[in-house]
């Protein structure tokens, strides 16, 4: 089965569980949530950079989606639906509160040694470093590689989550590579 299929199926049962909520079964809504909230909570992850935010973020996200589930015109769009309002809680969460960036400077990754202790090591290290200089860049720039590396999405999806137009995403995109690039170059020489 193509992931496009994977996709589709997915829609269509997401669909179904609306409806049923609709109808009155809060259990559907229930499944909707464990269905979804691991890919929820680690897109409010990357984009906030702490757990306790996240979490916050991530429960604010199905709140907004529960009380304005009436309003979804197509029903198996859900999950986009709901990236899309994980996005907006946490961009808004961005702008009102004061997050302590995880690293005070990309300096700090320069620090970093690799070749300490084996192959092993040097995969955790530089998943690590991976981390931080994605959680160095611009918001939108984060959120849109975020989704296109970790959640696989097509740029058409990353667009309805983020409410940039495809072109936008792909702007954004590029301009994240870019800088990962150039701080890698500065790291690590490469």
């Amino acid at each position: 089965m193509s992931n496009d299929e994977v996709k589709e199926n997915s829609g269509q049962e997401d669909a179904g569980l609306i409806g049923q909520f609709l109808q009155g079964n809060e259990e559907a809504f229930n499944r909707l949530v464990l269905k979804h909230k691991e890919k929820v909570y680690f897109l409010a992850l990357r984009v906030l950079g702490n757990h306790h935010d996240a979490e916050e973020a991530s429960q604010e996200a199905f709140i907004k989606a529960y009380r304005a589930l009436k309003k979804l015109k197509e029903r198996k769009f859900f999950f986009t639906w709901l990236y899309r309002i994980t996005f907006n809680v946490c961009m808004t969460r961005k702008k009102t509160a004061r997050f302590t960036e995880p690293l005070d400077s990309a300096s700090k990754l320069r620090d970093m040694s690799l070749g300490q202790g084996g192959e092993e090591l040097e995969k955790e290290e530089l998943k690590a470093a991976l981390k931080r200089m994605t959680e160095l860049l611009p918001v939108r720039q984060r959120a849109v590689f975020v989704l296109r590396i970790y959640e696989g999405l097509k740029f058409e999806e990353i667009a309805a989550a983020t409410g940039l137009t495809s072109g936008g995403a792909k702007a954004n995109f590029f301009n994240a590579v870019q800088k990962m690039k150039k701080a890698m170059r500065g790291n690590y020489g490469l």
